[in-house]
């Protein structure tokens, strides 16, 4: 491949020479490049991209760099939106667009002449760094020179149900995480800072009453749902440019500062109070942030078989697991099971765990007994949570709902704290995984759950986005094509619904 091709050279000659020419022929031809050089430096771009591929180790921090480079300038050259840009520096954004451009192009050549030497490619490099500092320049000149600030963008969310989207929302920010996708790595940085926040405050509100800090819990719910928005128009590229110069700096300032709020009022919480209530026998513990409210469509026939296992059959502790593939709706499943009615006066107690991917055995232990007995206990090194756990629930009919079990390791390490005396108690369990699903098996063989079908995946995709309102009849056909392409995943459905429902439901007919 061709590192810096001649076209290039070419516009970047012109950008240098020619913008201060007084001539009409060589503004009419400025004019014309101004028009043509994006999409000309869109495809070099792309192909520069599809080359390092194939010559370089992509898994280098060298690689990765160049890519989060390459990204930014793309973005720019595919999402500038013309009625936000100053057209008068036009010509000089594209000119410095250019250079980056033959800058990042010479570091390509860099890299690939190392790797053809068997040199290592993972040492950031003086000019690598000289060019990431440009890159992050440019950023401040976009946001203070080159583009005009757009009005406030319109954010229009619903408010049921937000301790499930936030649980969704942390997954999917851990799978954007894990991706190995370019679009990504621009905001990576930016989305572990969202994660994290956003976790810290779900923990707060976990053990504390929603309704004390109600107009806080909604700002917590607003803000959320606007990172998730702004996070994904700019990884498939929707207004991305703004988003990603705007917004999302914003957001995150937003979400820091309810971060802040947040721990300043868990410190000024007596350490010997309590906010959730105190379990009892016959009285539940549960996840506060598991409330009432989501829609669910499909799976009456799984959940009355699910109820049935939990109420019925063996007084031996008996385990039920609900394997399946992301999205499916596993979570939703153990959800709407949890909070029925008959299994919540079956039990003497219940409570409910989502397990995280890197949490280790004594705080996934530490999670549990906090669930179990509503205290805030602080654990020394020297307690055995294991055997606390055990103890509490001892002699106790319970439910115990692990939700997203990650691999047999984790499940392994969990059974200890479980009594298995004969009071007809049960564990729910979720997990990607049938091995996972299998090994906890006792009396009762895992539930892989299906897919909706297409009038289900119809159904939910219309009632979360329209409530009581039927999908609007100018647009029923596209509807139903999008409810199609859903795949039968919930998850899919759930968040097409959601950005729908933000939308003005209004259709401009021709």
């Amino acid at each position: 491949m061709e590192i810096i091709p001649i076209g290039l050279e070419v516009m970047h000659i012109c950008y240098t020479n020619l913008n201060t020419s007084p001539s009409v022929e060589v503004g009419l031809f400025i004019k014309q490049l101004l028009e043509t050089s994006p999409e000309v430096l869109r495809e070099y771009l792309m192909h520069l991209q599809e080359h390092m591929v194939t010559v370089i180790n992509i898994s280098t921090s060298g690689a990765r760099n160049i890519h989060v480079m390459i990204e930014f300038l793309l973005i720019i050259l595919t999402d500038m939106p013309k009625e936000s840009i100053h057209h008068d520096k036009l010509f000089d954004l594209l000119a410095l667009v250019g250079a980056l451009i033959r800058a990042v192009s010479t570091l390509v050549r860099d890299l690939e002449e190392k790797s053809r030497n068997e040199e290592s490619t993972d040492e950031t490099s003086r000019a690598t760094l000289d060019l990431l500092e440009n890159i992050e320049l440019l950023k401040e000149d976009l946001k203070y020179v080159y583009l005009k600030a757009p009005d406030a963008f319109q954010w229009s969310f619903p408010m049921s149900d937000g301790p499930l989207f936030l649980h969704l929302l942390h997954r999917h920010l851990n799978d954007l995480l894990d991706s190995k996708a370019y679009s990504i790595a621009l905001i990576k940085e930016e989305i572990e800072l969202v994660k994290e926040d956003l976790e810290f405050i779900r923990s707060f509100f976990v053990n504390v009453e929603q309704r004390l800090y109600k107009d806080l819990w909604e700002s917590v719910l607003d803000a959320a749902y606007e990172a998730k928005d702004v996070i994904d128009s700019i990884i498939v590229r929707d207004n991305g440019l703004l988003h990603l110069v705007f917004s999302l700096p914003t957001t995150i300032k937003r979400i820091r500062l309810i971060k802040e709020e947040v721990s300043s009022i868990s410190e000024n919480i007596p350490k010997n109070r309590s906010l959730t209530a105190v379990n009892s026998t016959k009285k539940t513990v549960e996840n506060k942030s598991l409330t009432v409210g989501k829609i669910i469509v499909g799976f009456d026939e799984e959940t009355n078989w699910i109820i049935s296992k939990l109420t019925s059959g063996p007084k031996d502790l008996d385990i039920i697991s609900i394997t399946g593939m992301p999205g499916s709706g596993k979570t939703t499943l153990a959800y709407k099971v949890y909070n029925d009615e008959s299994g919540c006066s079956h039990f003497d107690l219940r409570a409910w765990c989502t397990i995280d991917q890197k949490c280790d055995e004594k705080k996934l232990l530490m999670k549990l007994f906090i669930q179990v007995t509503g205290s805030d206990l602080k654990f020394s090194e020297e307690i055995d949570v294991s055997d606390m756990l055990w103890r509490q629930l001892f002699g106790k009919r319970y439910l115990i709902v692990l939700d997203d079990v990650w691999d047999i390791d984790t499940w392994d390490d969990l059974t200890r704290p479980f009594p298995a005396a004969e009071k007809g108690s049960r564990i729910l369990l979720t997990t990607l995984q049938k091995e996972v699903g299998f090994r906890g098996k006792d009396n009762t063989d895992p539930l892989n759950l299906r897919l909706l079908k297409p009038e289900e995946s119809w159904e939910l995709l219309e009632k979360t986005a329209f409530g009581k309102e039927s999908f609007p009849v100018e647009i029923l056909d596209v509807g139903k094509e999008i409810a199609q392409n859903c795949k039968g995943l919930p998850l899919v459905a759930d968040l097409i619904a959601g950005v729908i429902a933000g939308l003005e439901k209004t259709v401009c007919v021709a």
